[in-house]
């Protein structure tokens, strides 16, 4: 069938941009041309309404299109169209433009909270019932794209919400669905230090961006090897249960306005400091740089 030629792109067209990266690194301008291009094809998935949509290769969209029910195993399999609508981890600047950014926020935000009493779980693999599925790759990104449509203290929120929701706190909750090769298990431990990578640090200048730790000191050792420091320190003075907003950041001791750093600054040694509070301070970490 030609139907769903470009909507498997969203995934493939990440991998393309992951090989361009790889060819800039190595200075092979010709492939990096070749494969970045090839990484921004998402685009031709998203129809007007700003949902990845099946469409044939004569570029007509499938008709009785519904981003939700899609993923009852007529479109998609172990997603669905509303989904597979944020799998744009190489370009989410691109996405949220493209979609428009309150509707891409208000979205999302339903997801989250449709999402919330079912555990983040969607039962007997019914992914559609569950938006946010942290039993699923496509959306465990999602909880972090609030830093990108400027509200950071969403992204807080969230991620602290399927901590607590998914992984729970007992040895009884246990994970809710297929570990697959420990991707929950590191989501886990990168959410409940506070950082995560988006385009999982593929980028030739990779980022980390701030969520909400739960401990407040974490000591990372970088061993002082391939040219690392010896050890980052995150600090989160105050964090708690319900201590889960950022007020500020001081990166090696430099005020720090942005949600995201450079790879760079971590992996060279260092401290985050990090002041956590009970309500969002909705003024920090809106500069995008």
């Amino acid at each position: 069938s030609d139907s769903g030629s470009f909507s498997n792109t969203m995934e493939y067209a990440f991998d393309d941009w992951t090989v361009g990266q790889l060819a800039k690194a190595l200075g092979k301008d010709d492939l990096y041309q070749k494969f970045n291009e090839r990484g921004s094809w998402w685009k031709n998935a998203i129809d007007s309404d700003g949902y990845c949509h099946m469409r044939s290769s004569n570029g007509t969209w499938s008709p009785h299109f519904d981003p939700v029910l899609s993923g009852a195993s007529s479109e998609y399999v172990e997603a669905n169209g509303w989904q597979m609508s944020y799998f744009v981890p190489q370009d989410i600047n691109a996405l949220i433009q493209m979609t428009g950014t309150q509707k891409f926020i208000d979205r999302l935000e339903w997801g989250f909270k449709k999402s919330e009493p079912w555990r983040y779980n969607g039962p007997n693999k019914a992914y559609w019932t569950c938006p946010v599925n942290q039993g699923n790759e496509q959306t465990m990104h999602l909880p972090f794209l609030f830093n990108y449509a400027g509200k950071p203290w969403l992204t807080q929120k969230w991620s602290r919400s399927v901590l607590d929701r998914y992984y729970g706190k007992g040895v009884s909750n246990a994970y809710l669905g297929d570990e697959d090769q420990g991707q929950m298990s590191a989501w886990f431990v990168m959410a409940a230090i506070g950082l995560f990578q988006t385009d999982g640090g593929n980028s030739v200048r990779p980022t980390y961006e701030i969520g909400s730790p739960i401990f407040d000191k974490i000591e990372i050792d970088l061993g002082g090897r391939y040219g690392r420091g010896k050890k980052f320190t995150i600090i989160a003075e105050n964090a708690s249960f319900d201590n889960i907003y950022v007020q500020s950041a001081v990166l090696n001791g430099k005020k720090l306005s942005s949600f995201k750093f450079p790879a760079k600054d971590l992996l060279a040694g260092g401290s985050l400091k990090l002041i956590m509070g009970p309500a969002p301070n909705k003024g920090w970490g809106l500069q995008k740089k």
